[in-house]
């Protein structure tokens, strides 16, 4: 469960925002620069649900870290649910630029090409092929803008 803004403290600036790049044959994009000093810390990476990378700030990925302990490890899909989370996880830093390389076996796993969507979820940045954010947000977006898609 993701906490709110007001639960875990202003450590972080919020992650807003949906922003387009293209990834360089490096496997580096820009990362916008309002993000930049939430990740000055370091980038966790990890392969997100719904066809997306999750990119966290440590100070997200630590409390992160903390939840999944919490977890009944007597629980068959806690246990599914942490190692997928875990197993699929890399740290990276931002260059000089503020670029972030994703790891290959990352970008290949969640089907990244060259055109990249980035987008603020508050407490983590969400990294997108840009073909499956557009399908995403077509698929959601009215439901959500009708008021028909509330969280569960």
């Amino acid at each position: 469960m993701w906490r709110s803004v007001e639960e875990r403290g202003a450590q972080v600036a919020d992650l807003v925002g949906t922003h387009h790049y293209q990834m360089d044959p490096k496997g580096r994009i820009s990362l916008p620069a309002k993000y930049r000093e939430s990740f000055e810390d370091g980038v966790f990476l990890t392969l997100g649900q719904d066809g997306c990378l999750y990119a966290f700030p440590r100070s997200e990925w630590d409390r992160k870290k903390a939840e999944m302990r919490e977890r009944d490890f007597s629980d068959q899909a806690s246990r599914a649910f942490t190692r997928m989370f875990f197993a699929n996880a890399a740290e990276a830093e931002l260059d000089s630029q503020g670029r972030l390389t994703l790891p290959r076996n990352l970008r290949d796993t969640a089907h990244l090409g060259k055109e990249i969507t980035v987008t603020g979820v508050s407490d983590h940045a969400e990294i997108w092929s840009a073909e499956a954010w557009e399908q995403y947000s077509r698929t959601h977006g009215a439901s959500y803008t009708s008021g028909a898609l509330a969280p569960g």
